[in-house]
């Protein structure tokens, strides 16, 4: 089965949307498109918390993406963050991440910097919306 997508514009009032997966550069502990969004407006936040990651634990944040619930950075429900370049090289595990959150739809930003086209459409099994700010 081949996933549907569309960009969608969304605006700061439109925050409580779920699972989204926002790319941000982990190897090199910078912000990338829409995580740089989220950092400017929590003040640094995020890119503090990225910034404790060191080794081990940060090999595991670019492999598997982390959870980010932090009150204060945006999405009410909390995001997720991927190195979406780590995953343009293994678009397989991209679509296993994916389809392991088991939901209708997953919101995932549009990239500037990547070609999300091919990525999305390696066994995903569900509704993609591409997200801008």
């Amino acid at each position: 089965m081949s996933p549907e997508f569309r960009v969608t514009r969304i605006t700061y009032k439109e925050l409580d949307i779920f699972p989204v997966l926002v790319d941000y550069d982990m190897e090199n502990k910078k912000c990338r498109g829409m995580s740089a969004r989220i950092d400017l407006f929590s003040y640094g936040a995020l890119s503090a918390e990225i910034e404790k990651f060191h080794g081990d634990r940060l090999d595991f944040a670019i492999e598997e993406g982390m959870m980010i619930r932090k009150k204060g950075l945006i999405f009410s429900n909390g995001f997720f963050l991927f190195d979406f370049s780590y995953f343009m090289d293994n678009p397989d595990k991209f679509a296993e991440k994916i389809n392991s959150l088991n939901m209708p739809t997953v919101y995932i930003e549009n990239s500037d910097r990547f070609d999300l086209a091919p990525l999305l459409k390696s066994g995903i099994n569900c509704h993609i919306e591409l997200l801008e700010f």
